[in-house]
């Protein structure tokens, strides 16, 4: 059968490469377009990248050079993987669905999982339980909030938008941070969400839904994140699904009227109290766990919207294990300047993470991007990162340097000073 190639839009290696390995392992062609061009992707997965205007700058052009991209190669399915791809789609949506196939439900219906404060308004509808939530839409609005609102507290955009955030989510634990953050006279656009934070475990429950049905689920469950304070997932583990968190997703997806693939994410804390955190109406960050671990979601995703039936195994590996490298070397970073800076919660997260390396780099953990048969999207991850951590630790010590050298020079100064007084009293 001659399959006609699929376009993916996207930028983040971990969400990218498994879907065009699982597209290209079924024998379907797979290019890349991203208006982010200096995060090019290298791999034998993608046939094509060709960079294109952001849309927030050039909304003709944007259109106009993905268009032509989809004529020239032939392609019958468009795949966006992130939010700021996902926002662009929606906000051309017509403009691209005459062409192709449009891997995402109409704009109506995507804005209510990309306005955080719509699926927020869902779910509790739907008798699902919510963070506390508050939009705000200034700095000073923010400050208000002192002394009504509990801490810590989650901070971020009510919604994406094409362009690049000013502002992003955060977790403050004190009103200094709040006013250090966020001083006065800013204005938020978008507003702002500010939420109770709320402590346990995130849980991903993932589904590929059509026509109100769900095609395949699979279960995940966060060991590290980055930051170590919640964060995108470092290490995951597929975990059984669990019928309480199943009955919810539906209900919400079903509300939604989701078609395609979703995660929805949950905190379940130790006494066993379940909130939805969000949904994410496109792939998310561990999706090369399920894969891996036997639920091929993009294939059967390509499978539904072409109209074949997909043969959905019953099970999957539980237990299975997945790691960000590059995301891991990121946080043991980061831990180790909140380690030096006085940090003893990091501190003692640092020393859980290096007692658990030998386990989290085992042989039976899946990395999010390196396969031996390609190995150059990996590679090149690394180096970036390395350089990235290479800088930024030169940079710290210069500044060291200048400040000791700085010491020495005034501590000089003074004890001629005080010889010269000495010597004339």
């Amino acid at each position: 059968m001659n399959r006609r190639p699929v376009l993916i839009m996207g930028w983040i290696p971990r969400i990218v490469l498994p879907i065009a390995r699982s597209l290209r392992r079924h024998g379907i062609a797979v290019d890349l377009v991203s208006f982010l061009p200096y995060r090019r992707i290298r791999s034998t997965a993608i046939r094509e990248f060709r960079s294109i205007p952001r849309p927030d700058l050039d909304g003709g052009g944007f259109v106009e050079q993905l268009r032509r991209f989809i004529v020239e190669r032939g392609h019958d399915m468009l795949v966006p993987t992130d939010d700021w791809m996902l926002t662009a789609v929606v906000e051309h949506y017509d403009s691209l669905a005459d062409l192709l196939r449009v891997a995402c439900p109409p704009p109506a219906i995507t804005r209510q999982v990309l306005q955080k404060t719509e699926t927020l308004r869902i779910a509790a509808e739907c008798g699902i339980q919510v963070p506390k939530t508050l939009v705000v839409w200034s700095s000073s609005e923010l400050h208000d909030q002192l002394g009504l609102l509990p801490f810590p507290w989650v901070v971020k955009p009510a919604w994406r938008e094409t362009r690049p955030e000013k502002l992003k989510s955060c977790v403050l634990a004190a009103t200094d941070e709040v006013i250090r953050r966020f001083p006065a006279g800013l204005n938020f656009s978008p507003p702002m969400l500010v939420q109770e934070h709320c402590s346990g475990v995130g849980v991903g429950l993932e589904a590929l839904m059509h026509r109100g049905q769900s095609i395949a689920l699979f279960q995940h469950r966060r060991l590290k994140e980055m930051p170590y304070t919640g964060g995108i997932s470092v290490t995951a583990v597929a975990d059984p699904l669990n019928e309480n968190l199943i009955k919810h997703s539906l209900a919400l997806l079903r509300a939604l009227q989701w078609e395609g693939v979703a995660m929805v994410e949950f905190k379940i804390s130790a006494e066993g109290r379940v909130v939805l955190m969000e949904v994410n109406g496109r792939y998310w960050g561990t999706i090369g766990l399920p894969i891996s671990a036997g639920v091929d979601f993009p294939w059967y995703h390509w499978q539904v919207v072409h109209d074949e039936a997909p043969e959905v195994p019953t099970s999957y590996r539980v237990g299975a294990k997945w790691r960000s490298t590059v995301d891991y070397i990121w946080r043991l970073h980061t831990l180790v300047d909140l380690a030096q800076a006085g940090s003893s919660r990091a501190r003692d997260v640092l020393w859980n993470d290096l007692r658990q390396l030998p386990w989290d780099f085992g042989w039976s953990v899946r990395d999010a991007t390196f396969r031996a048969f390609d190995p150059f999207p990996f590679v090149r991850e690394m180096s970036r990162a390395t350089k990235h951590i290479f800088v930024d630790a030169s940079v710290r010590i210069s500044r060291a340097l200048m400040r000791r050298l700085q010491f020495l020079h005034w501590n000089e100064r003074w004890k001629k000073h005080q010889s010269a007084h000495d010597t004339n009293p």
